[in-house]
């Protein structure tokens, strides 16, 4: 029997789990976001809480193409909840991405888990930001005719710079870091169990 397999009750799990992990970026992101120059901060603030849902699931399913599945189903999510193509874009590089990281791995060394997830959380922060910068109009564009006001538009846009860019980018893979570890912490009893290291 092929435990590596993916069974009924994994898809239910990711399903259920990537919900739980969309809805703590939404909801940081709305709140965040509240204030424009703070919102490129978004991944930085996210991916701690995330983090611990993501170290859940590689010890719940440490299985081939799970990473990939659950990322698909967020970039699906992102769509549905407005978060922009681009933002659905940077997921799935990440996802594509922290599936060959963490296989190297064998789904089951933490390091490569958190690596994984620290690349996730880089590209959906680029996805979400870097367009500001490579397709300032566009954005504005994007912004004003999805509801966001003028004022709110061109102060990010007027904020965020390469060096804002880098800066929020690395801490968003320092925050990926955390979370993992705090996953760690809170779960190793099923860290052991799942045989991670």
């Amino acid at each position: 029997m092929n435990t590596n397999k993916l069974k009924a009750k994994d898809l239910i799990t990711i399903a259920i789990f990537t919900v739980v992990f969309s809805l703590i970026l939404f909801v940081i992101s709305m709140t965040i976001g509240m204030i424009p120059v703070a919102y490129p901060f978004l991944m930085a603030a996210a991916s701690v809480p995330g983090g611990i849902v993501w170290a859940y699931m590689r010890v719940k399913v440490p299985k081939r193409f799970t990473i990939l599945i659950q990322c698909v189903v967020m970039a699906l999510l992102f769509l549905i909840l407005g978060v922009g193509w681009f933002g659905a874009v940077g997921l799935l590089a990440g996802g594509v991405l922290a599936e060959f990281i963490t296989s190297a791995g064998g789904y089951r060394r933490f390091s490569m888990n958190t690596v994984g997830y620290a690349v996730v959380a880089f590209c959906i922060h680029c996805g979400m930001f870097l367009i500001m910068l490579l397709a300032r109009d566009y954005y504005y564009d994007y912004c004003v005719s999805n509801g966001m006001t003028v004022e709110w538009t061109e102060i990010i846009l007027n904020f965020m710079s390469w060096p804002v860019m880098l800066l929020t980018g690395v801490l968003a893979i320092v925050g990926a870091v955390i979370g993992m570890l705090l996953g760690r912490a809170f779960l190793k009893k099923h860290f052991v169990k799942a045989g991670i290291i």
